[in-house]
Order: C-alpha cells, then structure tokens, then sequence
C-alpha cells in the first residue's frame, strides 16, 4: 500500500489513455479514422498518456498524424473550442520537435512528465502539515510547482512531491536521507504512519531513479535505443527557435544531446 490516501477508484492506464484520445477524437483532432487506427495500435496497451497533449504528440511520434502537420491541427476544432486545442496542440508540438526523430523526443518528454504525477499544491500543503518540509522550503517548491491542468492531472502525491524536490534541488539527498532517518527513530506515539511512510517512499523513489540513471531503453517499430538521462531544474527552452516555457526538472541533459547524435548520426 502507498503512503498516499485512496479517495477513490483510480483509472487504468489503459482508460486514462482512451480518455485522452477520446477527448482529442470529440474535439475534431483526431478523424474518425485516426481515432481508430490510434484505438488499434500494437503499443497503446504498453502506454500511459495521461493529457490530451502526450495523447496527440504520441499519435504524432506513432506515425498517425504526421508531425509536421500537427501545428494545423487545431484548425479543425469547433471555434468555441479553439482556444483549448491551441494549448493541446502547441504542448504536443513541443513533446516531438528538436534535432531527432519524433519518437525519440517523445519518449523522453513522456518520461520527464511521468516524473511529475502527482506533483501538486495540495500534496505539498500536508507535506508542510506533517512538517516534512519547512516554511522556506514549501515557498521554494511551490514556485517550482509544475502546471497542470485539474482534469488531467494525477491524483495528489506527497511521497512523489518530497522525492521530485530533490530532484528540483529544493532538498539534496543527504537531507532525505536523514530526514527519512529520522521519522523512522521516532516512537510511534510522537509521529504518525503517514508521515513515516511518505519519507520512507520518497527516499525509495529517489534511490530507484538513482540506479536507473544510467540508461533508459527506448522502443519503437523494430528498433531498441538506449539513451542517459538526466534531469536537472529549469525555467525556458528553446523549441523551433521560440523560447517556451518547461517544467520544473524537465531539462533533458548533455548526455541525452549526446545519445540523441549518436542516434543521428548512425540510424536506427
């Protein structure tokens, strides 16, 4: 059991997935024929697209839509919702452009993204509650905080909020460590479980990425790529020579620049 409450039944990967490209389908970006041939596609079922945009930019980097044509995407949506398919379409843009192809650059942006679930206001809130972390603290990471939008986003997670600031440098790891140290020495009458178990599952979270920074596999049709990654805190990037603004612990670093020539350079 994770140290976060269960308010309700979450959705599967799978349904989150559909909901998404179901969205993207109702707004008219996505025909009738895309939708399907989404719908029927071999790595949906391994797939995890939480928004309407990672929905899009994977139709993008799947070969359904092609990517150059993406920008124009939003011209088919109704004109009370153009506005909304502007903002899918742009972050969808985003997850796909750059110097590779646009599976590669998909994948890392997905990955970065799923680091952020359940990065929110609220879970940083009853971290500051069971004072996991310190007034200074909670002003630093709340200026950090990820945007997300409300209906898409994953439920409230304190444990994934204390592990991501370490990773926006908010706290180091030494001072989880011993933070989680010291939940653990306390007697059971001075702290609660929960407060135990959020640090506890932090730490294990922060260790995992740890071992796992060395390599992440990348799949797509008949090819098999490992790429480094790492992830350090930032505020802008530029993306078809416009400065766009990233999240927090999203900046894809030199190592990945260097995998991502190599790929070039040598193919698939």
């Amino acid at each position: 059991m994770t140290a976060d409450a269960m308010t309700s039944t979450p959705m599967t990967d799978q349904e989150t997935s559909l909901r998404a490209l179901s969205h993207l389908h109702a707004n008219r970006l996505l025909t009738d024929a895309e939708h399907a041939q989404a719908l029927a596609h071999a790595d949906l079922a391994q797939r995890l697209l939480r928004t309407p945009a990672e929905a899009l930019g994977w139709v993008a980097a799947r070969g359904i839509v092609a990517p150059e044509l993406l920008p124009g995407l939003s011209d088919r949506a109704a004109p009370e919702r153009q506005d909304a398919a502007h903002r899918i379409v742009a972050d969808a843009v985003a997850m796909v452009s750059g110097q590779a192809p646009a599976w590669v650059l998909f994948e890392i942006s997905l990955m970065a993204a799923r680091l952020e679930d359940g990065v929110t206001e609220a879970a940083l809130v009853r971290l500051g509650a069971l004072q996991l972390l310190e007034p200074a603290q909670l002003a630093q990471a709340g200026a950090l905080l990820p945007a997300q939008d409300p209906e898409w986003a994953a439920p409230d997670s304190p444990a994934t909020t204390l592990a991501w600031t370490v990773r926006t440098g908010v706290l180091n790891k030494p001072q989880l460590q011993a933070l989680e140290a010291a939940t653990r020495a306390e007697p059971a009458f001075a702290v609660s479980q929960e407060r135990k178990d959020i640090a506890a599952d932090a730490l294990a979270r922060v260790e995992a990425e740890g071992r796992q920074s060395g390599g992440t596999v990348l799949q797509a049709e008949g090819a098999t790529k490992t790429v480094t990654m790492t992830w350090t805190s930032t505020t802008t990037t530029t993306i078809g020579g416009q400065a766009r603004p990233w999240r927090p612990g999203k900046l894809i670093g030199l190592l990945v620049v260097a995998a991502i020539a190599l790929y070039i350079l040598f193919g698939r």
